[in-house]
């Protein structure tokens, strides 16, 4: 199985390394598929120049986040569900493995026994 380089985290792809939160990286790029029902080796935005981290990342940040779910998913119930969601993936592919959350800190995150997730600065192989 091929691995592209948004699935595995900056600091292995870099170095070499294996971090302890190599897995919280692949399941934010996976979340962040599920959500939006894209691909992420495609490029998106409007001059077709985004990858898929980065595409989510400036919708949100734009507070038009939704336009990035998939509308099969979205009605009128789930919209805080879905942003949340979305921010939580965000946090996942931070660029510094030290900054996204552990696995433990995800499962509280998706159970609501946090507030609200903090909203990630950048993500991880952001080109601008």
């Amino acid at each position: 199985m091929v691995q592209c380089s948004r699935c595995v985290p900056p600091e292995y792809i870099k170095k070499g390394l294996y971090s302890r939160k190599y897995d919280v990286y692949s399941f934010g790029v996976l979340l962040l598929q599920i959500i939006s029902g894209k691909k992420n080796y495609n490029v998106y935005g409007p001059h077709q120049n985004l990858n898929l981290l980065e595409y989510a990342y400036i919708l949100c940040k734009e507070v038009s986040g939704m336009e990035f779910v998939d509308p099969s998913l979205d009605d009128a119930s789930s919209t805080y569900k879905l942003t949340r969601c979305i921010q939580l993936a965000l946090l996942c592919v931070k660029e510094k493995w030290t900054h996204r959350p552990s696995m433990l800190e995800v499962s509280a995150m998706l159970r609501n026994e946090y507030q609200n997730p903090a909203y990630a600065k950048k993500t991880s192989f952001f080109n601008k």
